[in-house]
């Protein structure tokens, strides 16, 4: 049985090669967002009206924190932003990080524990499933 290694390895060199030459990648990086996912969420709160100053929101499966970036941008400095996610979380400035797993009652009350009992007004989440490469 012949080896897929050598299509992985292609795949993924040409995965990165289209990465580094995305335009929103580069928007992403000059604006210093971690990932060009940010202008999703953009897109979707403009459309849906999602956000107001001071919400408190929950950011599941936020690594690595671009969408926590932009809720801490628009929500302005009274908002309660928790980011959560089974990978670590470089620090993002006035967002509690926690990692844990939010579908785990030991994730989950770590979550309510970082909200200190207050109830949500948004979630969101930009959750994908973990593939082995």
């Amino acid at each position: 049985m012949a080896s897929t290694r050598p299509k992985k390895n292609k795949f993924v060199r040409a995965w990165i090669a289209e990465h580094v030459n995305d335009p929103w990648v580069k928007e992403a990086n000059r604006q210093g967002y971690r990932s060009r996912a940010a202008f999703k969420l953009f897109e979707l709160a403009e459309k849906d009206r999602l956000f107001r100053p001071g919400m408190r929101v929950a950011d599941l499966g936020a690594a690595p924190g671009s969408w926590s970036q932009v809720l801490r941008k628009r929500l302005g400095p009274t908002a309660s932003i928790v980011a959560i996610d089974l990978l670590p979380i470089a620090p993002i400035d006035r967002v509690t990080v926690v990692q844990a797993d939010f579908r785990q009652s030991e994730g989950l009350a770590a979550l309510e524990n970082a909200l200190g009992g207050a109830k949500l007004d948004l979630v969101v989440s930009d959750l994908s499933p973990t593939c082995p490469v």
